[in-house]
């Protein structure tokens, strides 16, 4: 008998478990985003990838004067509201830079997404949701 309150209770714990993880999902700023400016030398940063696990990656764009040896910045990040997220990268040569990410759009069926990289409230590359 005591096995099969032990198997129910071991099974209430799953259910509860499942129904827990279930209001997960990924917040709308992760992903891989690439900049949307019409030429390669207008933006400073090519790419912003935000995994679902708060890190991600910010890319230079080597076309972009001053950028051509710059390496790319390990990231961090959270969630700010629902459509923002603050973002804190740094490198070997630059200790921290603070960001906000702002989706201005999101993707409705077969739309597409967008999104403003913002420095001290000041526009640093729009990006578009890539894949």
């Amino acid at each position: 008998m005591s096995k099969i309150f032990r198997l129910a209770g071991i099974s209430s714990i799953a259910a509860a478990c499942l129904f827990l993880l279930a209001g997960c999902g990924a917040h709308p700023s992760s992903g891989y985003w690439v900049s949307e400016q019409q030429s390669g030398t207008d933006a400073i940063y090519s790419a912003l990838e935000l995994e679902f696990d708060g890190t991600g990656r910010l890319h230079p764009n080597k076309a972009y004067s001053g950028q051509e040896s710059s390496e790319s910045f390990r990231c961090l990040w959270q969630a700010k509201s629902e459509g923002a997220v603050d973002v804190q990268c740094g490198n070997a040569s630059v200790d921290k830079i603070r960001f906000e990410l702002i989706v201005t759009e999101a993707a409705e069926e077969g739309g597409r997404s967008e999104a403003r990289l913002m420095r001290d409230g000041k526009l640093v590359t729009s990006f578009m949701r890539r894949g």
